[in-house]
């Protein structure tokens, strides 16, 4: 009887401590949150005046100074860690993984060869609306893998580099597509409640 009365308690207490501690685990992800972006604010300045130091002092700027910024963007990511609270948060962590994995597939090899090609801007052009403006509308969305794959046919980059970088691309798109939906609203932000599955594109 006593054995599981003390079953009963532990029980008790487990479901308990579950509901007190989403709105704990919320809090706990608000100041780590905003402890990772203040630190990526204030490197993101430290490396845009290192630049501007070698602008002032040479006519280009650093090929490593856009290789500090994925480096740095990384980093973030990693700091910010998994969300598990919905909402914007959680809906900025989807975006912000899903170009961490488009960055990954567009690396090494993939990225040398569209520089080669001078196809770097092209391509930005194909995943990035001009505006920045979100929602991006359909007309944008469902033109970035055609947009990609006729960027890539003029390089010269191989099958697998080209591969990687459409995977990319279609999480690109597919995190547009979801935008387009969840961006309609407050509410709908606020219930935002995915995470980038990137074996979905492997």
């Amino acid at each position: 009887m006593l054995k599981t009365l003390a079953v009963l308690v532990v029980l008790l207490s487990s479901v308990t401590c579950f509901f007190l501690s989403e709105k704990d685990i919320c809090e706990a992800e608000k100041a780590r949150w905003n402890q990772c972006f203040e630190g990526f604010i204030n490197k993101t300045t430290e490396l845009n005046e290192a630049a501007k130091e070698i602008l002032e002092s040479s006519s280009t700027v650093a090929p490593s100074h856009y290789e500090n910024h994925k480096k740095h963007f990384k980093s973030l990511v990693q700091c910010v860690g998994d969300i598990h609270c919905k909402g914007m948060r959680k809906l900025i962590k989807f975006e912000w993984d899903t170009f961490d994995f488009y960055m990954e597939m567009d690396d090494g090899t993939a990225e040398q060869c569209v520089k080669e090609a001078d196809q770097t801007l092209p391509l930005h052009s194909c995943i990035h609306p001009k505006d920045y403006k979100f929602p991006t509308g359909n007309d944008f969305n469902k033109e970035i893998l055609s947009c990609t794959k006729e960027v890539l046919e003029n390089t010269e980059c191989s099958a697998e580099d080209k591969k990687n970088v459409m995977r990319g691309a279609l999480a690109v798109k597919d995190m547009y597509d979801i935008f387009s939906f969840h961006l309609k609203s407050e509410d709908l932000v606020n219930e935002f409640d995915l995470k980038f599955d990137r074996t979905k594109y492997l």
